[in-house]
């Protein structure tokens, strides 16, 4: 069912974007505005719901960890400034393939493309 698809990817893309910020604000200690935890927010969420509604063919664990890459590429000039970019789109991957994880094997919201 694709619709519980798209839902359950982008509802855990949009916890793994709070997650993300409790991670920065607490873990490493860095101060996070409004703005950026709404940025935050809104690009995992955007990563979720692009992880529903891609249909390539390749093993869920891959396809998290290559759509985490590509939805993280924005990130980039955060890097070449030296703004934590860097430690930002090296976490994409990672909360992609938590997003898929879950998406696919936690909750069974398999795609057709598998």
């Amino acid at each position: 069912m694709r619709a519980k698809r798209i839902l359950v990817a982008t509802v855990l893309g949009f916890i793994t974007g709070f997650l993300c910020y409790l991670g920065g604000r607490y873990g490493l200690k860095i101060e996070i505005s409004i703005s950026h935890l709404f940025m935050i927010l809104l690009h995992r969420g955007l990563l979720g719901f692009v992880i529903g509604i891609s249909v390539l063919k390749m093993h869920w664990a891959w396809h998290g960890i290559l759509l985490g890459l590509i939805v993280g590429l924005p990130s980039v000039p955060g890097i070449i400034l030296g703004e934590g970019g860097l430690a930002y789109f090296m976490m994409g991957p990672v909360w992609g393939l938590i997003i898929e994880l879950f998406t696919s094997v936690v909750f069974r919201a398999e795609s057709r493309r598998a």
